[in-house]
């Protein structure tokens, strides 16, 4: 469990990377047309931290359960 814990959370960081590099050249792409977008909403690093808190989370509450 640990090691699946451990690729699901660098297929994670891998992903989160590659989705904040590729918003950001759109962005750019955007403003080159004049298109200036705001930003709506909760942060992308305040989702993904919300997520690996949570994964986190859930690991170590199946760590319990299965310990007794």
């Amino acid at each position: 469990m640990v090691k699946l814990l451990n690729i699901l959370t660098l297929v994670a960081v891998v992903y989160f990377v590659y989705w904040m590099i590729k918003r950001k050249f759109r962005q750019r792409q955007l403003a080159k047309q004049g298109i200036v977008v705001q930003q709506q909403g909760m942060r992308p690093i305040t989702l993904f931290s919300i997520v690996m808190v949570s994964m986190y989370a859930g690991y170590m509450l199946w760590y319990l359960f299965q310990s007794e």
